[in-house]
């Protein structure tokens, strides 16, 4: 085995683009369906729940800084 340098390599390597993006299309695909599921009707479940908790969170989080930020306003703090 001969070793090439480094502008040999870079010459002999040809980025065949369209079979790149093809792998990751597919990488992408089974990730998706391992998460959401197969069948679009699992889909449609798992992505509303998902959707709804993201909602819910957010309401939550916004809920407690208000609260926060009310009770740091409001109260005085004596000595301080």
């Amino acid at each position: 085995m001969v070793k090439k340098n480094k502008s040999e390599r870079s010459q002999d390597f040809k980025a065949d683009m369209q079979t790149i993006k093809k792998e990751d299309v597919k990488k992408l695909q089974e990730t998706f369906s391992q998460f959401f599921g197969k069948s679009s009707d699992e889909m449609r479940k798992h992505s509303s729940r998902l959707k709804n908790k993201i909602y819910l969170f957010g309401f939550a989080a916004i809920i407690f800084f208000v609260v926060v930020f009310y009770l740091t306003k409001r109260v005085n703090f004596v000595g301080m």
